[in-house]
């Protein structure tokens, strides 16, 4: 079993803009693939230490970068929210350029690009503009991104009476408590309409065929769901891609590796990546 390195560790990358992202790194010594996760909104790469741990296990480097406006990369560029640059094509061209440089360190070794959430929306977009630089694509807590876009104020509606506005999360009430105690987590940023556009729209033939796609969501999730992770993947069907696995976990909500059945999640997310 490899041996995770000691303690994640961090790194920078400048993109094109000049914006400097800051990156986590959670490395083995001989890893078999390479992993770089993509946040949601509201959030930040140092969330995902305990995946990255599992991953770490299993033969998997991990990075997660902090999106411009998130995390250790927004308080560098002046406080939490505004995405600086070209704002959202600002922002996907910066997740970009972190994958460009996690690829320089790697090379030859598969590259897989995981996003959740707003990360999902945006590893999408650049599966349609960088796909054939990718091995795999796994996206969780998304959605095919159409108008009308979600109203983040409801998110919670569907969890009343609820302990916290976040209950929409997770199952787990330990896990929102953490969300709702992190100073870095549950603020959001109210994009303008324009700014979403950017982040709509159906996935294309620009995709490769070749390349596999895994889509988990929890069944309740107010962003994602059920019948949003199917219009997805239907979505990548009706473009030719080959290889396509869909996970719907009954009653689990948003955050599917911060729920109460993320043991089954994490599996099944390195059964995946295994099998590639």
């Amino acid at each position: 079993m490899p041996e995770p390195e000691t303690g994640p560790e961090t790194l920078t990358v400048t993109d094109a803009d000049g914006v400097t992202i800051f990156v986590t790194r959670w490395a083995v010594d001989v890893p078999r693939a390479v992993v770089h996760v993509a946040h949601g909104l509201g959030e930040h790469a140092a969330r995902y230490g305990r995946l990255a741990a599992a991953l770490n296990w299993s033969g998997y480097t991990v990075y997660a970068d902090d999106h411009r406006g998130h995390g250790r990369t927004g308080e560098a560029m002046g406080g939490l929210g505004p995405l600086g640059p070209r704002g959202m094509l600002g922002t996907i061209d910066a997740v970009h350029a972190v994958s460009e440089f996690v690829q320089s360190q790697h090379s030859g070794l598969p590259f897989v690009l995981l996003g959740h959430s707003w990360g999902s929306l945006l590893a999408q977009k650049c599966a349609l503009q960088w796909g054939r630089e990718l091995q795999g694509l796994a996206l969780t807590g998304t959605r095919l991104m159409m108008p009308p876009f979600p109203d983040m104020t409801s998110f919670n509606d569907g969890f009343e009476p609820a302990a916290t506005p976040y209950d929409w999360l997770s199952r787990d009430a330990g896990e929102v408590a953490k969300y709702v105690a992190d100073p870095w987590c549950g603020f959001s940023p109210d994009f303008p309409n324009e700014e979403m556009v950017v982040l709509a729209g159906p996935p294309t033939n620009a995709i490769p065929a070749s390349l596999p796609i895994l889509v988990m969501n929890g069944a309740v999730d107010p962003v994602g769901g059920e019948a949003s992770g199917e219009a997805l993947v239907d979505a990548y069907r009706a473009v030719g891609v080959e290889d396509l696995t869909w996970r719907c976990y009954p009653d689990a909500r948003h955050e599917v590796f911060n729920e109460t059945n993320r043991d089954e999640v994490t599996a099944d997310l390195l059964a995946w990546l295994d099998a590639r």
